[in-house]
């Protein structure tokens, strides 16, 4: 039996792609963008425009590990002040915030994905926890905020990275709490048709 669910486990382990995975598209969009020389766009009138072609790596870092935000943000307000985009090195700063924390989140994601995988494959009930449920409702609701907000936001098309990602998230985050619901309801049945087997 034992053997039996060894060889039904899949190779590749999504809570520990997925962060790498992240950490890797961030990585690279930050290269990719400070690697192309800025381009200076002159006016008649005052200095010249010093603009870089791309989207901008910290814009990435938020869309990619959005729901890193609910603790990103109070982090900035606590150690940069009221107005942490005057600082210097607040692109820095965001970019390695978001990317850290949304490790965590890309490993719960990552589990749920191996669980469901588990429950299609061996037809058995993985192992409830209460932290997977909890972050599964973070990841839901921050992604419903921030749509809800892009939905009232007037020049909302200015922000298509974070639509995309919202509307991402959120899938991931209902079918992930939706997964957890239905765990939980099955884990007591499950648990009692392990002890009786192992009892026999």
């Amino acid at each position: 039996m034992v053997e039996g669910l060894r060889q039904g486990r899949p190779l590749v382990k999504f809570r520990r792609v997925l962060p790498v995975a992240a950490l890797l598209l961030v990585t690279i969009a930050t290269y990719r963008y400070y690697r192309i020389p800025p381009r200076a766009i002159g006016f008649p009138a005052g200095p010249p425009l010093v603009v870089r072609p791309g989207t901008s790596p910290s814009v990435v870092a938020v869309a990619v590990n959005l729901p890193a935000g609910i603790f990103a943000l109070p982090l900035e307000f606590m150690f940069l002040g009221n107005s942490p985009k005057q600082l210097r090195l607040f692109d820095a700063f965001r970019i390695i915030e978001f990317s850290v924390i949304g490790i965590v989140f890309w490993f719960f994601i990552g589990r749920f994905l191996d669980d469901l995988i588990a429950w299609n494959s061996l037809r058995s009930g993985s192992r409830w926890r209460l932290s997977d449920c909890v972050i599964a409702v973070l990841i839901a609701a921050e992604a419903t905020l921030v749509l809800a907000f892009l939905a009232n936001e007037p020049r909302f098309d200015r922000d298509i990275s974070f639509l995309v990602s919202g509307v991402f998230w959120a899938v991931l985050g209902y079918a992930a709490l939706i997964f957890r619901i239905l765990q939980f309801r099955a884990y007591p049945r499950m648990s009692k048709r392990a002890n009786g087997s192992e009892s026999h």
